[in-house]
């Protein structure tokens, strides 16, 4: 756990209640594959753009099946609409299972509003239109892995089998749809090539800082703290939905390391000398002294700020210090080695160097 997050998690305001909802509860199980690997869908929901890139989802596995939005309700191979009609309300489906033989197949899901949270904002909806899709295909639940598959999500947030110990991803989601195993599931029933999954899981579901705002930094005579003036670059507002994942108050971040800016946001590292949240509104600019011995040379300040949802700034602040220590003056000490030293004469007269003993 880095330090920030330990900061956030202490600071936090608002304390997480994590939703678990079962995702879904298949209805009728068909006993074969789609026939010539495509399925068209109708889509009769308020939930577009939840609709399209779960769609996209499958459709860019590289797996021989594909979906296909027509404009015709009655020919389409599956109906996709809203209704009350779901198990568990908002965050949870209801979908036929496989090919039906040419009867239509349907998935049902629930519109839910911002005032519900993530569960039923668009990447809530996301998720849950995926898992459904998979059900169109043929794919029953599994518990037994990180899968899009799994019988629950979190909060809208992933499936609850990929969350692991990470329950915290406040403002981020589980873009990444199709687990790998889903999809070799998948092609063993449909044939073509499963792509590699994306490596990055989660994505941004609100707006990044597009950069933190500028520092200055002034070292100290000493090399051993810098004053820091840091301005509160402006924060794109958030959803209306994420208050329910906010961790509290946003704050910056900065690194100190000698040479180079090669500070990475997070790094619980030594090079992590001040974690802290804002003190000044955006546009205002917070005075920090920090106490870092600065090693001899150039060093970088590097800051990043982050928002409430403890996501950082797409782009840091840098700035550059020079510490030149000062060079050591020996002091003279007559009386340290006088006895090494040739005798000088005192108005006149030699003094008298005597040893203590032999």
């Amino acid at each position: 756990m880095t330090r920030l997050h330990r900061l956030v998690g202490f600071l936090g305001a608002v304390v997480l209640g994590l939703t678990t909802v079962a995702v879904t509860a298949p209805a009728q199980a068909g006993r074969h594959t789609w026939p010539r690997g495509q399925v068209t869908y109708f889509d009769a929901t308020k939930d577009k753009g939840a609709v399209a890139a779960a769609a996209a989802m499958w459709n860019d596995s590289g797996v021989k099946v594909h979906f296909r939005k027509i404009g015709n309700r009655r020919k389409a191979d599956i109906l996709i609409r809203n209704t009350h009609n779901v198990p568990m309300g908002c965050g949870s489906g209801y979908a036929t299972v496989g090919y039906l033989g040419g009867r239509q197949g349907y998935v049902n899901i629930l519109h839910g509003s911002a005032k519900d949270g993530q569960i039923c904002a668009w990447p809530g909806q996301t998720l849950v239109m995926a898992h459904e899709l998979g059900h169109v295909l043929g794919l029953n639940h599994t518990d037994r892995r990180c899968s899009i598959m799994n019988t629950s999500h979190t909060n809208g947030v992933a499936p609850t089998g990929c969350l692991g110990d990470d329950l915290g991803r406040p403002g981020r989601w589980w873009c990444r749809g199709p687990a790998q195993k889903d999809l070799a599931v998948l092609q063993k029933m449909y044939g073509g090539k499963a792509k590699p999954v994306r490596a990055d899981p989660w994505c941004d579901a609100v707006p990044r800082i597009p950069a933190s705002g500028p520092v200055t930094a002034v070292i100290d005579e000493y090399g051993g703290g810098l004053t820091l003036a840091l301005s509160r670059a402006p924060e794109p507002a958030l959803p209306a939905w994420l208050p329910e994942w906010g961790f509290g108050a946003p704050g910056y971040e900065v690194h100190v390391t000698p040479g180079a800016c090669s500070a990475t946001q997070g790094e619980d590292s030594t090079t992590v000398v001040d974690a802290n949240v804002w003190t000044v509104p955006v546009g205002g600019v917070e005075t920090v002294t920090t106490y870092a011995e600065l090693p001899p040379g150039v060093s970088c300040v590097t800051v990043w700020q982050f928002d409430r949802a403890a996501n950082y700034a797409l782009a840091p602040a840098t700035t550059l210090v020079t510490y030149t220590p000062e060079p050591l003056v020996r002091l003279a000490q007559p009386w340290a080695d006088a006895a090494s030293q040739p005798a000088q004469r005192l108005n006149g007269v030699r003094p008298a160097v005597v040893r203590f003993d032999r």
